[in-house]
Parts: structure tokens; sequence; C-alpha cells
């Protein structure tokens, strides 16, 4: 096991396990002999482990980064795991560890460890080895696998099965309409070991709430058994060529496992990009579109907006909610008839990286709601 370190970004160099934990103990006895010159106390805490997966550089930076930021809020023994695939084939397997601390910045520094393994060539099998005995025991471990999780492969399994939580984004999945009933079936294995949750759950929280407040009213909850249509829309990049339905695709799962609505078939591609199909409710079908379109403003797979219609009586409801462009608002109205009956406008919270982690970190069980609406994507597949 060989060691280097890019010192501007992770901090000290080590070399093996043995070293690095005495690499970090000179680092604490340097960082409380500065802050004991400038009147600081430095306090040691962590309550919890935290380890990353990246195949991306600029996906362990960022790690690296929302690590940083975090640190006041969730101290913690970070490792990440940088699986480098970018050097020349026929390179010998190698395991690379970095390790970083922040300067004291305040009366009371609370200290976190962040620790890089920078994993080149074929040394995926090598992986959890490295990890376990880096981890502090007694406290929960929360991987957070950056990319499309290889749901199959040895080496997930792996560092899984240290795992009390489970973090994926499917903003990054490569492939969403495969990889989430994939992620549906990690949430099955890992019941009574382990949960599992995603950052474009939590990104569609605003968006549930407004749905699931068309029908606080009375007079509109009568309609929710009767839906017979769905758009959603989800932004894509001016070319067309990035196409992320993932929070489209989440936000159908939720509303087809709230409302008992099955999938008749798996998913048809329509124009540019979209979706096609339709879903089995009790009494009725419901046709579904997902249809990509150029927003600016909005990162691709952002929704952009949704109309659910529903015939009750004869009568045509329609509950929309459309993002008023560059403005952090949407606005949620309601027709009938075609005569529009209600209509506000509402703040639509864009959360960061750092946000979304720092949600995560203080979950350690299962998301029951998160794992239906993945189950319900199942059969779409």
């Amino acid at each position: 096991m060989s060691v280097a370190v890019d010192t501007a970004v992770w901090g000290g160099r080590a070399a093996g396990v043995a070293a690095l934990e005495r690499e970090l103990a000179r680092m604490r006895r340097v960082q409380s002999a500065n802050a004991t010159e400038q009147g600081h106390v430095v306090a040691r805490a962590s309550v919890l482990n935290l380890v990353v997966h990246a195949t991306r550089d600029v996906h362990a930076r960022r790690a690296a980064t929302t690590i940083a930021e975090l640190a006041r809020r969730h101290p913690s023994r970070a490792i990440v795991v940088h699986a480098d695939r970018d050097r020349p084939p026929g390179i010998e397997a190698e395991l690379v560890m970095h390790s970083h601390q922040p300067a004291p910045d305040a009366v009371r520094q609370i200290t976190y460890e962040q620790i890089l393994i920078r994993a080149r060539g074929d040394s995926d099998a090598r992986l959890a080895s490295a990890v376990i005995p880096l981890l502090l025991p007694d406290l929960p471990v929360f991987l957070w696998w950056t990319g499309t999780p290889p749901l199959d492969a040895s080496h997930f399994d792996d560092l899984v099965a240290l795992a009390d939580r489970l973090i994926v984004d499917s903003a990054d999945f490569a492939r969403p309409d495969v990889t989430l009933p994939g992620i549906s079936r990690a949430c099955a294995a890992g019941h009574g070991r382990y949960g599992v949750t995603d950052f474009n759950w939590t990104r569609l929280t605003p968006w549930r709430d407004l749905v699931t407040g068309f029908f606080d009213l009375a007079e509109w909850r009568g309609y929710l058994p009767h839906v017979t249509g769905l758009r959603v829309g989800f932004a894509v990049d001016a070319d067309g060529r990035d196409i992320h339905p993932s929070q489209a695709l989440l936000l159908i799962g939720w509303l087809a496992s709230r409302l008992g609505w099955r999938a008749t078939g798996a998913l048809s591609p329509s124009e540019a990009g979209g979706l096609l199909f339709a879903m089995e409710r009790p009494g009725g079908l419901v046709r579904v579109r997902v249809r990509p379109r150029f927003e600016r403003g909005l990162g691709e797979g952002d929704l952009s907006g949704l109309r659910l219609q529903a015939e009750r009586d004869g009568r045509l409801a329609e509950f929309v909610v459309k993002r008023i462009p560059n403005s952090g608002l949407a606005l949620a109205t309601v027709s009938l008839d075609g005569r529009l009956v209600s209509s506000r406008t509402v703040p639509l919270r864009a959360p960061t990286v750092t946000d979304l982690l720092g949600e995560e970190l203080t979950i350690a069980g299962s998301d029951r709601i998160y794992e239906e609406a993945l189950a319900a994507l199942v059969g779409l597949a």
C-alpha cells in the first residue's frame, strides 16, 4: 500500500493504516498547540462515520467540501473512497490515503477527520478491507454512493454490509428507469440491517407538500380516487441530450403508492426522450406522460411542473403546479371544467447538497414512504 497526498486539498500524508492514525494524532497535537497559543479550545468530537464512494474526481472533491461545511453540525470520521478509473490499463492497483483537519477559526473548534482512499486500477475487492480499520467503533456508518451504484457488484455489497444507512442521488443515475427498481430491491434486502435514502426524494418534498395541499380541502378530496391523467415535466439542457427523469419517476411512484395505482406495462418512449404509459387504478386507468422541457435556470432533471386531471360526477378538475421561471416560486392552481377557481403562489425550496446530506445524517432508519414509491415503479422497468 503506497501513499501520496494532494496537500492543497487533503492535508497530511501517511503510509498505511497505522501511520495514518499516527499522522492524525500528530495533526491533533499541532492543532491543539496552535489553538492554545491563540486562546482557543479544541474539542475532538465524532458522532458518526461517513464513507463516500466516488469514481469521479469532481464527486470526491464535492464530497470533501460538503463534509467540511457540515463539520460543525455533524463532526465525523469521514472516509472518501475515490475509485480512480482513468489511470492507464495494466497499472498495479494501489490504495492512497490522505487526511485533513480544518485549522481552528473559532473560540471553540469542534474538529473532524477526513481521509481519502484513492484506489487505482482493479482494486475493488480491497476497498472494504481498507475502510474497516478506519471506522470508529460504536458509531453509526453512513455510506454515500455518488453516481450510479453497481447494485450487482461484490464491492458494492461489501461496502453496504458496513453501513447503517445507504445514501444515493438518483439525479446522477445514468438510467434511472433501470436503477430505481434496483434500489427498491436493495431496500428490501436491507430491511433490519440498513436504511436507504435518495437526495432526489428529499428534493421532491416541497412538490409532495403542494400536491397533498390541494386535497387537504374536503371539496377536492373526492376527486383523488378518480384521477384519469397525470403529466409531469422535467428540465433538460438546451440540446435535449441529458435526460434525467428520476425526479419525475419518483413523484409518479409516490402518487401510485398512495393512491393504489399499479403498473400495466413497461415504460414506452415518447417524443424527445419523454415517456408515455398507463397505470391501473381502482375503477379505471390513469394515463401518464413524462415530458422533457428546456427551462432556463433549472438543472437537468429538476421538475418543471405537473398536472393532475380527475373526472367526477361529469366534472373535470385539473390540479396544476408550475415553476415560475427564475424566481424560486411556484404557481399552484385548481380549475373546474376549464374555469380557474383557485390560485396561489408559494416558495419552492432548492436545497444544496450540503443541506441534503445534513438532513440525511440525522436519520438512521428506513423511509417507508420512499420504499413504497420505489416499489410502485418496479412493474414499469
